[in-house]
């Protein structure tokens, strides 16, 4: 009987001893996997002094918007598709507009096309004669005087061709061309203290944008029907 109750205790034991250690070392239920720390980094840590610094610059800008008849928002023009439907959302109706800045590459300094091929070889001649180079004629006849990366640059150009050959430049262009945009630009016509406030938050999710007060845009007078307008002059 005693080796029965021993055998009986011995195998309650083992049983509760591998109950104990299969629900000990078991994950709990409803607790997420365990995660590997290597797997996460820290993406940006703002030093508290220049987080303080940027709060402040943002209170004088907004002071400084306070009260002007329009605000201007540029941004890059990548940014110009990101940042429309966030001005969307505002609900500015025609107090908004929006247009995109281009800036050229090139200017091309011409005289305009001349009447006939003949024509275009007789001005040709005559400015060489008069000690103008690089200059040419295009298809449609004109007459190229080069092509220059600023409009500066093409203006002295156009001084110095016009002291090397007076009276026979007087109709020369300068024309831009290679347009590439420059920045987009939202405009906001009598913002009120919260939408100023808006902007000035909104303006530090575009890296290289600016907030500036603007004189406002002109804005085209009312159409007028016209048949009204000739029945109110018909009118006695």
């Amino acid at each position: 009987m005693a080796r029965f109750v021993f055998l009986l205790l011995l195998v309650f034991n083992a049983g509760l001893g591998a109950y104990l250690y299969f629900h000990v070392t078991a994950a709990a239920p409803g607790l997420p996997p365990e995660v590997n720390a290597a797997a996460f980094k820290v993406v940006s840590v703002t030093d508290p002094a220049r987080a303080q610094q940027e709060a402040l610059a943002a209170r004088k800008l907004a002071a400084s918007l306070s009260g002007a008849a329009c605000v201007e928002l540029s941004v890059k023009p990548a940014d110009g598709a990101r940042a429309q439907p966030l001005f969307a959302a505002m609900n500015l109706g025609d107090r908004l507009s929006i247009r995109n800045v281009e800036e050229y590459s090139r200017y091309a300094v011409a005289l305009p096309a001349q009447k006939d091929r003949k024509g275009a070889e007789t001005v040709l001649a005559n400015l060489k004669k008069a000690g103008l180079k690089d200059v040419s004629i295009l298809g449609d006849n004109s007459i190229s005087l080069g092509v220059y990366s600023t409009e500066e640059s093409a203006r002295k150009a156009v001084t110095d061709m016009q002291a090397k050959a007076p009276g026979q430049l007087k109709d020369i262009l300068v024309t831009p061309r290679n347009a590439q945009p420059r920045e987009a630009v939202f405009t906001v016509r009598e913002p009120d203290v919260n939408m100023v406030a808006r902007l000035t938050l909104l303006q530090r999710d575009f890296e290289a944008s600016t907030l500036r007060a603007v004189a406002c845009p002109a804005t085209p007078p009312p159409s007028v029907n016209v048949q009204d307008a000739k029945a109110d002059k018909a009118k006695p």
